[in-house]
């Protein structure tokens, strides 16, 4: 039922009402904050958790549309448990269900007790009289704003005072506009409808176009395009091109690093990690704590470990002494204060260099995606460092490839880096073989 990022998949077949109450019921704490991105079905769920937690005898507070980790935060500050109604990065037809507990995500071990009851049909319905109410908070996206304003430099921005636009296109249309203005930036806002997407929700360069375009047009220093739910951000520089995702997580790992006096550093990352952010962490002097893809994962890495930092090259990234889940607000911030301290972040941009990469997906039933990844692991004789936790990474001298079922959609991914084009060109016409038999 639980992928790498709570529940997800298509609004009206894995996706309903029914499992929403369900889940609401079976998930209820005393008090649950309940929150949605924009998609078309958000209410619809929202409405059916708010049920199934009062119909257990607790109380809900629904805070309406918010960014995931608004929501997050809202749970540390009212230690209590939480449910996010998103379904990402992935298109309108989907939807999900992300649950907090004292603003983190639930553990591995609460998943699959959830699950086990849900299958066991164990919901529980209070008498009549003891039916639980809705209660009221207005202070979630006011918190999110002052927690924010505390972990950057606000003279700083105060006084460059950059010139940047934002591509909302979701729930950070509630905080990321107003926020920018009050940390000091000029803001030019776009696709801020709280109705529906007005881009798809996933802020790659394709999807980025528009705001890519305006940037030159305004003559602006940076833009931000969120994601569906605003735990992402990608950078856009003052030339309208967009942050490759491995060089805009070096270069806020570099950030972090210098920001923080402590003297044993350690960075979190992931399995899908690249060599540019390898060598970044090594070159600042800090230790690479490496993790399966997940900010659950992440995020449990960074407290163990009391991390500087925990990001992954999706976009994903966790601050320390920040909402303890990925947030694209803060990032956003951050990146302001990463601008002023630089010229233009096109020569920032061009300070890491990159090597020859690939990234694909391919489609297959989410039933069957991890058994073909296990007969993969079987059957293949790879050469190299093994790593298969989470899929299978082959480390090898030049370069490295990993193959793993996604948690949040129906493919198997592929992603591999190497440090000569016709080396990498080679190696994925292996590896794509392999899936692809397997598939068949």
């Amino acid at each position: 039922m639980f992928g790498t990022s709570g529940i997800r998949g298509l609004y009206g077949k894995e996706v309903t009402g029914e499992l929403a109450l369900k889940i609401g019921n079976l998930s209820a704490g005393e008090t649950t904050v309940i929150g949605r991105d924009i998609r078309g079905s958000g209410k619809v769920l929202s409405l059916a958790l708010v049920s199934g937690v009062l119909s257990k005898g607790k109380d809900a507070i629904d805070i309406g549309i918010v960014p995931t980790p608004t929501l997050a935060l809202a749970c540390k500050n009212l230690n209590c448990n939480g449910i996010m109604v998103t379904a990402s990065h992935n298109p309108p037809e989907y939807n999900g269900l992300k649950l907090f507990s004292k603003g983190l995500e639930i553990s591995r071990e609460t998943e699959e007790k959830i699950t086990k009851a849900y299958c066991e049909n164990r919901i529980s319905f209070c008498n009549w009289n003891k039916t639980g109410v809705v209660r009221i908070y207005e202070n979630a996206v006011l918190e999110h704003k002052n927690l924010i304003k505390k972990l950057i430099d606000l003279k700083l921005i105060q006084a460059k005072k950059p010139k940047v636009v934002l591509d909302c296109n979701g729930p950070a249309s509630v905080i990321a506009p107003k926020l920018m203005e009050e940390i000091g930036c000029r803001v030019v806002s776009i696709h801020t409808s709280l109705e529906k997407f007005e881009r798809p929700s996933e802020p790659n360069s394709k999807n980025l176009l528009i705001l890519s375009k305006r940037v030159v047009e305004e003559s602006a220093d940076f833009g931000i395009g969120y994601d569906g739910d605003a735990d992402r951000a990608v950078i856009v520089d003052e030339k309208g091109v967009v942050f490759p995702l491995d060089v805009q997580l070096a270069a806020i790992i570099e950030n972090e690093m210098k920001k923080n006096k402590t003297p044993a550093k350690k960075i979190i990352t992931t399995i899908e990690a690249s060599l540019i952010v390898k060598k970044t962490i090594e070159k600042a002097g800090a230790l690479p704590i490496i993790t399966p893809v997940g900010s659950l994962f992440v995020s449990k890495a960074l407290q163990k470990e009391n991390a500087v930092f925990g990001g992954e090259p999706c976009g994903e990234y966790i601050f320390k002494d920040g909402v303890c889940s990925p947030d694209g607000i803060l990032t956003g911030a951050k990146f302001a204060e990463i601008f002023c301290m630089q010229k233009k972040l096109s020569e920032l941009r061009e300070k890491y260099p990159c090597y020859p990469m690939v990234r694909e997906k391919f489609e297959c039933d989410n039933s069957k995606k991890y058994k073909i990844i296990e007969k993969i692991k079987k059957d293949a004789k790879f050469v190299g460092s093994i790593r298969d936790d989470d899929g299978i990474r082959i480390d090898q001298q030049d370069g490295w490839f990993l193959i793993r079922a996604s948690g949040t959609e129906p493919f198997i991914r592929m992603t591999m880096e190497y440090l000569e084009k016709t080396r990498l060109e080679k190696m994925a016409a292996d590896i794509r073989k392999i899936i692809l038999s397997n598939l068949e």
